[in-house]
């Protein structure tokens, strides 16, 4: 075998690899826009769940553990799922904080009231429920907690700043006492 044969071998070898890239590069530039349409087309909520309708979208929270002031950051996003029935929440921590979980939001008309499920990655599993919004409040909870448990109940309360911002808090509650504690807190922005 001659010096050229092997460089005409390994030069087709190259330009193989190089098509492939090219068309898996190709490829995901023809999803992107795809995946833009589905996300913008998704359905709307049900008219039960449209005073969440609020949250749809991406959000950037940044805030604090008050008790150690460490800070804490979080990526969430909502949107409609099951033909607008349900308001999913995809909520990621970002590092060095590990909590991640997927909720549903949805609408109780048994009971008339909003119910979040949420499902995390300790393997845990909440169910809160809410009456809905109090002028600019929006509280999930209180849930009780066990009686050996060091905290018995816990709630979120949203309090939407603007149509661009809200804030939450994790608020727990000590046995015996009369006020409910912050756990976190974080502003969320919609990107």
């Amino acid at each position: 075998m001659k010096f050229s044969e092997c460089s005409r071998g390994f030069a087709a070898t190259i330009l193989v690899a190089l098509l492939e890239c090219v068309a898996t590069l190709l490829l995901f530039a023809t999803m992107t826009p795809a995946l833009d349409v589905q996300q913008q087309s998704s359905p709307p909520l049900k008219p039960e769940l449209q005073q969440l309708s609020f949250f749809t979208g991406h959000w950037n929270c940044t805030g604090e553990f008050p008790a150690s002031h460490r800070p804490i950051s979080s990526h969430i996003v909502f949107s409609p799922e099951l033909d607008g029935s349900w308001l999913a929440l995809r909520w990621d921590d970002n590092a060095p904080s590990v909590f991640h979980a997927l909720e549903l939001w949805g609408f109780d008309k048994a009971e008339h009231r909003f119910t979040d499920s949420i499902f995390d990655n300790f393997g845990g599993m909440r169910i809160f429920h809410s009456s809905g919004w109090i002028a600019d409040e929006l509280t999930w909870g209180p849930r009780d907690l066990p009686a050996n448990s060091p905290i018995t109940g816990e709630q979120f309360v949203i309090d939407r700043k603007s149509a661009k911002e809200f804030v939450i808090s994790w608020e727990v509650r000590k046995p015996r006492a009369q006020h409910w504690i912050v756990g976190d807190r974080l502003t969320c922005r919609r990107e």
